[in-house]
């Protein structure tokens, strides 16, 4: 299922490279035809977009979008366990699913990366795959939303994988995401008072604070992955 890994791509932190493979990204995405027709024509648009801007607006812009606010995070653990202990054994438990099936992750990858969950999830049979991507499916269709009242272009990368869990997210999840949305207070003061909160991993507790504590901002520009009860 390329289609998942190159998915992740595009949600990965834009290069040049990439820009310059857009043609080839596209073709991949309509010959496996994973995708809806009704929705790889909004995906197409989003890939067009990509591909003729400013590579660095389009940093800029996506920094802003993923990396700037912990709404639209792209580290699946962000939205359920957030800075919390047990998030650090949810990364144990999927860093084991991963070695299990000998994925390997670099350095400073974390497990929990979207994209990274994604392109663990390309490499493994169709119906394994579609019941891992489930149990992410009402963070897909949060995030989702969020980005639908900003009016980002990603909106429809996410609206694809809910598709492909073909999972029914209560509406509420949906409304709550969307109030949420509305009311983020996106100023720089905001987000510095954010990122001040006290760390839960703090070097004084036991095994979960060990090397899966976030220390990297953003594994390299590469795809995807997340896990065993996500939600």
């Amino acid at each position: 299922m390329i289609t998942l890994k190159l998915l992740g791509l595009l949600l990965s932190y834009p290069t040049e490279e990439m820009q310059q493979h857009m043609g080839e990204i596209k073709e991949a995405i309509e010959q496996e035809g994973l995708v809806p027709t009704k929705l790889r024509k909004p995906l197409f648009a989003l890939m067009d977009d990509l591909e003729r801007r400013s590579i660095l607006r389009i940093q800029e812009d996506y920094v802003a979008l993923f990396d700037r606010s912990r709404a639209n995070s792209l580290y699946l653990f962000e939205h359920v366990h957030g800075e919390s202990r047990d998030r650090g054994q949810a990364m144990v438990d999927l860093m084991g699913i991963y070695k299990n099936h000998g994925f390997k992750l670099a350095k400073r990858e974390l497990p929990d990366y979207l994209p990274l969950f994604l392109e663990y999830l390309s490499v493994r049979p169709f119906a394994e795959a579609q019941e891992m991507l489930a149990e992410t499916a009402h963070i897909l269709a949060a995030v989702g939303a969020k980005l639908k009242v900003k009016k980002s272009p990603y909106q429809h990368i996410f609206r694809i994988l809910a598709d492909l869990t073909d999972v029914e997210v209560d509406p509420k999840v949906i409304e709550q995401a969307t109030l949420d949305a509305g009311r983020e207070d996106q100023s720089l003061e905001a987000l510095d008072r954010e990122w001040e909160e006290a760390p839960a991993f703090d070097g004084t507790g036991g095994a979960a604070d060990c090397a899966v504590c976030p220390q990297a901002t953003r594994p390299e520009a590469k795809p995807a992955a997340p896990a065993a009860p996500i939600g």
